[in-house]
């Protein structure tokens, strides 16, 4: 119940500090003062009640407070009647509120009222900058105080008044569209229920939010059996028997507090009964009624025809009855709950009785009926719904779609709660011209690891003529201090499988499936990691190698700011299925590599200097080589770098900064032949900026290649006042005074131009929320653009977002890409994707959604068609209900929507 039972009860009237005001006033201030009236039970249950008469005569004379004429008479004791004035007003502590997109400021209450009482707070007001060192309000309401004072009667009458953050002192804030904290309404019909309206800068659909009353710490919250306290404007006591509080009553216990109009207690039964504008609260929860029943023995209470919130779970109801247990469960009878806001009933679930289980995180439903804008849609005799993220075995949402290949896809899964640490999702898959495809998905974590496994399998595939069955398991851990374990295997029955069937299991899709195990200890300045690697090809294209295994030491040594020393040190094996293979893939064999290097760098605030020197070694021995060439090749050879730039700094008109930045890298590798080393794990770099500034031209570990090269760059750098980058363009070029004569392939010819293509790269800021960006290759001899990446992108929110790119590559691609997210209307949002193939004239993908999103609904609709690897175009829609508090259903998986740039992040951010 509210109250925990307790032996003792402390019974502090506001009469006290009425009755002797005026004579506290006079004594020390270090002393304790008297109180005029104090009661507490003994162990039988009986009133032990002690009256100061000197001190009530006292303050009688003083303050000319007269008692009740009426005297109520008791076989066991007298009782008394008093009625008091107002006590002082005690000054409200600075409250802080986090919100989630701002930081709201903390501001004095009891200095702020007095503005806020001489100029009313106007509805969705806009804040108007004053001048500093003034009080100044704003509409950001940022918790909730008591006024009290007392009637002609003498009765206590209290209200609860909202406290309103200060306004900025600053009219440049404004005027420069700087970002606002939440604007709060103080015109609120539903702050009974702790209901705050707001203006969200970033677009939530929510209009407000429960913001539960900070009180001041008493120091007795953490207690397991707390004192409680009573307080009330008058009071009628028969000792051993029944105590009456009138005038307005407040009780607290830690952190629990009850108010009514009136109140009884009934020390024989240890009942107390509450009436008239009953409002309980303990942390995270709002109960009103008209009448409260408590049993302090039992710890239990009743509230008849209340209403109720949970603040942190954004859950509200009402009900005819609510029956608070001792162990915290709520119970409804004849009850409804809802997510949505005060003001709204969207949606709604009625139910003949409903069990709040809060330490549980979930609710149970008894005779249900879901509600949708006060229609009736589902009715279930038992019906159990999360209120947190606390997990419970049970059907999950269904999912239903459709495709002109498969037909209809309906999905039902259910969840299986095995354990705190382990949990189980099986999926029926009913495919209608395809068959029953079962989808589980194990997970299991323990104090080092993490784990999950993920099986699909379908007996009979009409479609395909046989079965089929997709395998994933994933690993995370840390079985010991410095060590790491990680492990991403997949495996599927045929190459088509994703295409057919797609999946809603946590495996990734990609043309080679990962089948790896890593083992890494990391040292203090090293780390040594051993790897087994096997891919399962999906596309046509050859299968890479299998690493069986692969060691790699690495390590870092730092002897001054600027000397370093770096290693690498790796043996590999290399294998595949040489089936169907021919010439060299087939060979295979294992690599041993190093890679020492020591670098100097040198920097200053106007340039910088960084010579290394490195040592490539690699030795192989091999299986399956080409007829004449050495089975057990190897190279040894140095590389040399200097890495050197200037930065060169002028004002710009009107505020800010320009750098030039002129850059030059020289490399020198000697030629080694290589024709012998197979190409196990290596591909050539595109050329690009920061292409012309790397050691290397090729990747992976089997070609070094050779140079003799001079790379030239030039960059400049534009600022804001404020230190910002406002844009950066960047050209560079490669000058070679050799051939270079190393390439992929053995018989491949020498590369003999002087110089190499012309790379640019730009960026501008155009808004802090558009940015534009290009990276181009130009031909060297006539400036023909050859390779192109332009891009587009607004972002001013997770609401707003237009991103359009254009990459284009010389007789091999020509594409555009846009994507959107974007409001239509209040609560509307429209979303989309349009891939477009400008050389085959023809769309890759096309996807359109359109989202409505209220504070407790979301209903989302999308239509996909796209070219699948086939080349065969499919077609399918989507559509989505989301009921926030209860769960969401819908026709098939929207995973495709995820290509939208920001999407992903928009819906963390919505689900936080």
């Amino acid at each position: 119940m509210p109250f925990a039972k307790r032996s003792t009860y402390t019974l502090t009237l506001a009469i006290s500090s009425a009755l002797f005001s005026t004579f506290a006033s006079a004594a020390d201030v270090n002393s304790k003062p008297e109180m005029a009236w104090n009661c507490s039970m003994d162990k039988g249950g009986e009133w032990n009640c002690t009256v100061n008469e000197a001190l009530v005569k006292a303050a009688e004379a003083d303050t000319a407070i007269s008692t009740s004429p009426e005297q109520s008479v008791s076989a066991k004791a007298p009782t008394e009647t008093v009625s008091v004035t107002a006590a002082p007003a005690a000054k409200a502590a600075p409250v802080t509120v986090i919100n989630k997109t701002a930081d709201i400021q903390t501001v004095d209450q009891a200095a702020l009222q007095q503005q806020i009482a001489s100029e009313p707070v106007q509805k969705a007001q806009t804040t108007t900058p004053v001048a500093t060192n003034t009080y100044n309000y704003s509409d950001e309401v940022i918790g909730h105080e008591w006024q009290c004072g007392t009637s002609a009667t003498g009765s206590w009458e209290c209200t609860q008044v909202p406290v309103h953050a200060l306004a900025s002192s600053s009219s440049t804030s404004r005027a420069k569209g700087t970002a606002l904290t939440p604007l709060y309404i103080a015109d609120n019909p539903y702050a009974d229920l702790d209901w705050v309206y707001y203006q969200n800068p970033q677009g939530q659909q929510c209009r407000g939010k429960y913001l539960e009353p900070q009180f001041p710490v008493m120091g007795d919250e953490h207690l397991e059996n707390p004192p409680m306290f009573l307080e009330a404007g008058q009071s009628s006591t028969v000792l051993g028997g029944l105590t009456q509080l009138e005038g307005g009553v407040n009780v607290r216990q830690g952190s629990r507090r009850l108010q009514s109009t009136s109140a009884e207690l009934d020390q024989v039964t240890n009942k107390a009964l509450f009436e008239g504008n009953v409002s309980f609260r303990e942390p995270g929860l709002l109960v009103l009624s008209d009448q409260a029943e408590i049993n302090t023995t039992t710890s239990e209470g009743i509230f008849n025809d209340a209403r109720y919130v949970l603040h942190e779970d954004g859950f509200r109801g009402a009900a005819r009855r609510i029956i608070r247990l001792e162990d915290e469960r709520l119970r409804f009878e004849q009850g409804d709950y809802t997510y949505c806001p005060p003001d709204s009933e969207a949606w709604q679930l009625d139910a003949d009785t409903i069990v709040i289980n809060k330490q549980e995180g979930y609710g149970e439903a008894e005779d249900a009926v879901l509600r949708i804008a006060g229609v009736p849609v589902l009715y279930a005799p038992y019906f159990t719904f999360p209120i947190d993220d606390t997990r419970k075995s049970g059907f999950l949402y269904p999912s239903f779609g459709y495709s002109e290949e498969n037909g209809y896809d309906i999905s039902v899964p259910y969840y299986f709660n095995i354990a705190p640490n382990m949990d189980d999702t099986l999926t029926a898959r009913l495919i209608t011209e395809r068959g029953l495809l079962l989808e589980n998905e194990f997970r299991y974590m323990n104090q080092w690891s993490e784990n999950s496994l993920s099986t699909a399998y379908i007996a009979d595939d009409d479609l395909y003529n046989d079965e089929r069955w997709l395998l994933g398991f994933k690993h995370s851990g840390a079985p010991a201090e410095r060590w790491k374990t990680d492990i991403d295997f997949t495996a599927m029955s045929d190459e088509d499988y994703f295409d057919d069937l797609d999946t809603n299991l946590e495996i990734s899709r990609q043309d080679h499936l990962d089948q790896r195990a890593d083992l890494t200890y990391y040292g203090k300045s090293w780390n040594v990691r051993t790897r087994l690697h096997d891919y399962q090809s999906v596309s046509s294209s050859t299968s890479p190698y299998k690493i069986l295994p692969q060691i790699t030491l690495t390590g870092e040594h730092n002897y001054s700011d600027d000397l370093a020393v770096n290693y690498t040190a790796e043996f590999t094996r290399f294998d595949r299925n040489l089936t169907g293979l021919t010439g060299s893939n087939r060979i295979v064999g294992d690599r041993t590599f190093l890679l020492p290097s020591i670098s100097y760098d040198w920097q200053q605030p106007w340039g910088f200097v960084k010579p290394s020197l490195r040592l490539w070694s690699s030795h192989y021995k091999l299986d399956n080589q080409l007829t004449g060439r050495d089975e057990n090749p190897s190279i040894t050879t140095p590389i040399l770098s200097i890495d050197s730039g200037l930065i060169f700094e002028r004002d710009r008109t009107g505020g800010g900064i320009q750098t030039l930045e002129p850059r030059l890298f020289v490399l020198y590798v000697p030629e080694e032949d290589q024709d012998d080393i197979p190409n196990f794990d290596t591909s050539e770099y595109s050329l690009s900026y920061d292409y012309l500034f790397r050691y290397n031209r090729f990747s992976g570990k089997d070609r070094i290649g050779d140079a003799q090269q001079l790379s030239l760059g030039l960059s400049s750098a534009f600022y804001r006042q404020n230190g910002a980058e406002q844009a950066r363009l960047s050209v560079g070029q490669a000058y070679y005074f050799s051939d270079r004569e190393v390439t992929l392939s053995s018989g491949a010819a020498d590369i003999t131009t002087g110089q190499s293509d012309i790379a640019t790269e730009a960026l501008w800021y155009i808004t802090p929320n558009f940015r534009a960006s290009m990276d181009a290759i130009f031909a060297h001899s006539n400036f023909k653009n050859s390779e192109s990446n332009y891009r587009l992108r607004y972002a001013s929110d997770l609401n707003h977002q237009i991103d359009l790119s254009y990459r284009y590559t010389d007789n091999a691609r020509e594409q555009t890409d846009l994507s959107f997210i974007w409001p239509i209307a209040s609560h509307w949002t429209a979303m989309g994707r349009w891939l477009y193939d400008l050389q085959e004239s023809e769309s890759n993908e096309t996807a359109l959604g359109i989202e409505y999103e209220s504070c407790c609904w979301k209903v989302s609709f999308a239509g996909r068609r796209w070219l699948d690897d086939t080349d065969k175009y499919d077609n399918g829609i989507f559509l989505n209900f989301t009921l926030k508090g209860l769960g969401s259903f819908g026709s098939g998986s929207n995973d495709f929507l995820t290509d939208i740039t920001g999407y992903e992040e928009r819906e963390e951010y919505n689900e936080n």
